[in-house]
């Protein structure tokens, strides 16, 4: 018998202040004490984590040099092993700056975080309108969705983890700022509802699940198993979408920024939404590619059932 799949959110469990959970503890304070350090200090440590995952994790690095190499086949060796390691110095920051996630007060947030475009996103919200906006996976999502459900009451969904305690912890500290969060099992009608009882959503859409619920479209230089909920979700709610990306400047700060509303969208073809939608991720990641989340498999489903090319 097959166990039914939870649909509640999760919840503190006093087992895990138990020495099973010692270990996760021992991280989220590691975690802790860095976004206590100057600013300068967090990034020196960010680029050293950075450095240890690239030397370290040789599966992860396989993954993104697989990735990299189909989305930009015309870069030389030494170009696509430059942005590998780009990458990682990106994510080692992104896993240290998950401290201002979960603690930074307003002030420090401010300091190292600002949006542009949020006029154009309340344009739409003052004229009556449901907003979606859509972002593609990268270091700095976190950080963007902290900043947006402080202008707007938001809603959001994330995957549940396995492990129980990640999966409270994860909810807890993206729920900080007033942001609804939902666990994805519970399904799309809860999402819905939040939609059209005026919250803003946040989602990311860039997820290989299968080619069950995807369509094969283009994204960068590859086809993509790429699942059509935007133009779906926006059919049924008459939500304008409006890109997100959040970057990581060299300086350290965090700019997230908001595009126009999309025109002429959905067209009620999938394919020619998903399309859309990656055309749109791709223009907004070629600014700072290295900052895509390139560690997880994008193109493990491939088109007419072929292999896997992480095998």
């Amino acid at each position: 018998m097959t166990t039914p799949v939870p649909s509640t959110l999760p919840v503190f469990r006093w087992a895990f202040i138990g020495p099973t959970y010692w270990p996760q503890w021992v991280l989220i304070g590691a975690i802790g004490l860095c976004s206590l350090l100057p600013r300068v200090a967090m990034l020196g440590v960010g680029r050293l984590l950075g450095r240890l995952f690239f030397w370290r994790n040789k599966k992860r690095r396989h993954i993104a040099d697989v990735n990299i190499s189909l989305c930009f086949p015309d870069l030389s060796d030494g170009q696509r092993a430059d942005m590998v390691r780009r990458h990682f110095l990106a994510y080692g920051q992104g896993i240290v700056d998950l401290g201002l996630v979960w603690w930074a007060t307003r002030k420090r947030l401010d300091r190292w975080c600002s949006i542009s475009g949020i006029e154009k996103c309340q344009v739409v919200f003052e004229s009556g309108e449901k907003v979606l906006l859509v972002t593609p996976h990268t270091v700095g999502i976190d950080l963007g969705g902290v900043m947006l459900s402080r202008c707007w009451p938001g809603v959001s969904m994330m995957k549940r983890p396995n492990d129980p305690f990640l999966a409270w912890w994860l909810w807890r500290c993206r729920s900080r700022t007033g942001a609804q969060i939902l666990m994805r099992d519970q399904g799309l009608r809860s999402l819905i509802k939040a939609m059209r009882q005026g919250r803003c959503a946040y989602l990311m859409p860039d997820e290989d699940l299968d080619s069950k619920h995807s369509v094969f479209v283009p994204f960068f230089s590859t086809q993509a198993a790429t699942l059509p909920i935007v133009g779906r979700l926006a059919a049924v709610t008459g939500a304008k979408v409006l890109p997100v990306i959040t970057r990581l400047q060299d300086s350290g700060h965090y700019q997230v920024c908001i595009g126009d509303p999309l025109t002429d969208f959905p067209t009620r073809d999938d394919a020619v939404d998903a399309r859309r939608i990656n055309g749109v991720f791709e223009a907004s990641l070629r600014g700072a590619p290295h900052q895509y989340l390139w560690t997880l498999k994008w193109f493990n489903t491939q088109p007419q059932g072929a292999s896997s090319p992480y095998d």
